[in-house]
């Protein structure tokens, strides 16, 4: 940043120069400075410019703060250039700087970014008079009273050299619209905003748009009409804008989802089918991973077994929301406390007829999205410690209202892959891509969660397998079997995975 910050400033001295070597620039500033120009500056005026120009070229606050203005606006560009390079079907989600976030969230950061650049021109340039527009001043005469005149608009050092950084961002940031049909199906988002070839802005007339010098008062940029006044329609712009067109004539259509579970007891617990459980009933499923730790009662149902039971008989046939599993999961917990033993972690998941997929998370399981081979989306594990996640029973002080969530939209040949803690501690999630991408598009689920249980035994009795539990355990007390990083970790393991169709 600092790095950055000195190019920008020895920029600014080489243009400095380089103006006194000429005489000045062109435009406003070059009339200023003696350069040429077609408009007659008023030299009663240009002394007090020229004055306040010169404190800020000297205010090294001043121009450390515009830096970081132009580098926010810098910031927003590039992602409104991600959202409008992505393909249609990544639109659901992208990896930024906050970790992996919606398309609508990477709009938002966006558009924060921006408010935040308005926000602090204002600031920066409140401290000078022109920047807040100040009264002009007007002489005293007694015995009249001071007359105030109405403010006017005064052009700024920093308009040019900001004039094509702010006409690259807004003209490319505009958020598509959402369409929908006389019946009320959601179509693909098209963007209907009339796009007109626009005449080169003069200063004048940007400086205008800047300020809003008809209709505000404040010293703060015009975004509204900014992004107005800077449409260009290019020839990738029509072209984009006819494919979009073509493509809002398909309707909307609710994926159709082909799930399974597959459930294979630690070897030491076969007799009894272990202390993992899951299930996956109309558009909804989990994965319940039984605390091995835990103390446990005789005769009585194992908590994860009874969480399973409970959630499968409030999953109905439609989506849940984060709200709904959340409220379901807490019922379960208050049965499960009641007639079972134990203690387990909780990963469950529903995806709506909107293709949205909600998911919620308390433990160290895991559901990942796939798509072209990659993962795409990911809950994320909350754990007290090593090998002691947040986990729901009778003597925990977790609840479902402390999981995390996760929302993104799944498109036609996305993977969903759920698995407990016994999975993701032998396998990457590298691994389970490669597993799921060795199979067919026609390959059923069944098939999937199976191999990928399958996998992860194998490697769970493997004293040389580089695991991703060896590595988190190597040089931890107490886990002296890992000391060298190798070694998979035995457990019981579980997996739903899920194809959208």
């Amino acid at each position: 940043r600092k790095r950055e910050q000195e190019e920008r400033r020895t920029r600014r001295e080489e243009r400095k120069r380089e103006q006194e070597e000429n005489g000045g620039g062109g435009g406003f500033f070059g009339g200023l400075f003696g350069g040429d120009t077609s408009e007659t500056i008023d030299a009663s005026k240009t002394t007090e410019q020229l004055n306040e120009l010169q404190e800020i070229a000297n205010n090294d606050e001043f121009l450390t703060e515009l830096d970081s203005v132009i580098a926010e606006a810098e910031e927003a560009i590039a992602i409104a250039e991600k959202i409008e390079e992505a393909p249609a079907k990544n639109k659901g989600g992208f990896f930024s700087n906050l970790g992996f976030v919606s398309g609508k969230d990477a709009i938002e950061e966006a558009e924060t970014l921006i408010e935040d650049a308005e926000e602090r021109t204002s600031s920066v340039f409140s401290q000078f008079s022109f920047g807040s527009r100040a009264s002009p001043k007007v002489e005293k005469k007694e015995p009249e009273p001071v007359v105030e005149e109405e403010p006017e608009v005064e052009e700024s050092v920093w308009v040019e050299g900001l004039k094509g950084l702010f006409q690259k961002t807004f003209s490319s940031f505009i958020p598509p619209q959402t369409k929908k049909t006389p019946d009320e199906k959601k179509v693909v988002a098209v963007d209907t905003t009339p796009k007109e070839q626009k005449a080169e802005v003069s200063d004048s007339d940007f400086l205008d748009v800047i300020w809003g010098a008809e209709t505000s008062a404040r010293p703060t940029l015009n975004i509204g009409e900014m992004m107005k006044a800077f449409q260009v329609q290019s020839k990738d712009d029509e072209e984009s804008s006819s494919a979009a067109k073509e493509d809002a004539s398909e309707e909307f259509k609710t994926l159709a989802l082909d799930m399974a579970l597959a459930v294979k007891a630690h070897p030491e617990k076969v007799s009894w089918g272990g202390e993992d459980a899951g299930f996956s009933s109309g558009r909804t499923f989990g994965v319940f991973d039984g605390v091995s730790g835990a103390t446990k009662e005789r005769g009585k149902k194992l908590y994860s077994r009874s969480l399973t039971d409970s959630m499968k008989k409030s999953s109905g046939k439609g989506g849940l929301s984060v709200k709904e599993l959340t409220d379901n999961m807490a019922e379960a917990k208050v049965i499960a406390d009641e007639v079972a033993t134990g203690a387990s972690t909780a990963v469950v998941g529903s995806i709506g007829e909107d293709n949205v997929l909600r998911a919620l998370n308390l433990g160290d399981s895991v559901c990942l999205v796939l798509r072209d081979g990659a993962v795409v989306a990911r809950t994320r594990e909350i754990i007290h410690y090593f090998d002691c996640p947040y986990q729901l029973g009778e003597d925990s002080p977790d609840r479902p209202s402390d999981g995390t969530s996760l929302q993104t939209e799944i498109f036609r040949g996305d993977v969903i892959v759920a698995g407990s803690d016994g999975v993701f501690d032998n396998l990457s999630d590298a691994d389970v891509c490669e597993i799921v991408d060795s199979f067919g598009p026609r390959t059923k689920s069944t098939t999937i969660a199976k191999r990928i249980v399958d996998r992860s035994r194998s490697v769970s009795l493997d004293p040389d397998a580089v695991t991703p539990y060896s590595t988190v355990a190597r040089g931890k007390r107490g886990y002296d079997a890992y000391r060298n990083g190798r070694g998979g970790k035995v457990d019981d393991l579980s997996c739903v995975v899920v194809k959208a169709s």
